[in-house]
């Protein structure tokens, strides 16, 4: 699973290192600490005049959806699966995206608890989750778009941490991902599955990332894991 994570760097300076255009909302991206299901997230995606940037909601509404709040179920995709799923297939085949990120939380289970840590690649350098979108319309014709991270099993040093992760493709594959056609569902999975694990580094930080309503950089503050204490 993947239900929190960290894009902390604003939308221009991703537009200066992708080189790619970018909506208004994803220009005055805000570096973010705690991003959370149903908030917005930045990605990547194809469009006929090339790769561009834009402002997601994290939670994906099908387009035939009659209730958006199924949004709040579906924030992932297991990749086991993601192609035979009617939910996920047409996606799959025509609207894919490139989730942003430079880390993402998981909560380590130790003797007397759970601590969070954030694990990402050395720097905090950009990184991107394979993801699936859709363009959802309200009765009014209000539109949502919306997205879902795609996971797999762990792999690496979250091994030791969580049984799920999210999908990183290394940059290289991020064109390939989006496409800007139609794609032959096998070979993108072959793609997703195939997909190294860039080297990780697992930090414990702050509790305050058990809030959603904590999104600052105190977060990533390193913490010490202290031994259970006995009774």
């Amino acid at each position: 699973m993947c239900g929190r994570f960290t894009l902390s760097k604003d939308g221009l300076w991703v537009m200066s290192q992708l080189r790619v255009p970018a909506g208004p909302r994803a220009e005055q991206w805000k570096p973010r600490y705690n991003i959370a299901p149903t908030q917005d997230v930045l990605a990547l995606l194809a469009t006929p005049e090339g790769p561009r940037l834009e402002v997601l909601k994290w939670g994906l509404i099908p387009s035939w959806a009659k209730d958006p709040k199924i949004g709040n179920r579906m924030i992932n995709a297991r990749v086991e699966t993601v192609d035979s799923k009617p939910a996920f297939r047409r996606l799959l085949q025509a609207r894919r995206c490139v989730v942003l990120a430079d880390g993402f939380y998981e909560w380590k289970a130790i003797p007397g608890g759970k601590i969070p840590t954030h694990i990402r690649p050395p720097g905090q350098a950009l990184i991107g989750f394979a993801g699936l979108w859709d363009l959802w319309k309200d009765p009014k014709g209000d539109e949502i778009k919306s997205c879902t991270i795609l996971t797999t099993e762990a792999r690496g040093p979250v091994k030791e941490v969580h049984e799920r992760m999210p999908v990183i493709l290394p940059r290289e594959a991020w064109s390939a991902w989006i496409g800007v056609e139609k794609a032959d569902p096998a070979k993108l999975m072959d793609l997703v599955r195939a997909a190294p694990v860039p080297g990780l580094e697992v930090v414990p930080v702050s509790k305050l990332v058990n809030s959603p309503r904590n999104d600052g950089p105190e977060i990533l503050a390193p913490a010490s894991v202290s031994p259970a204490r006995r009774r």
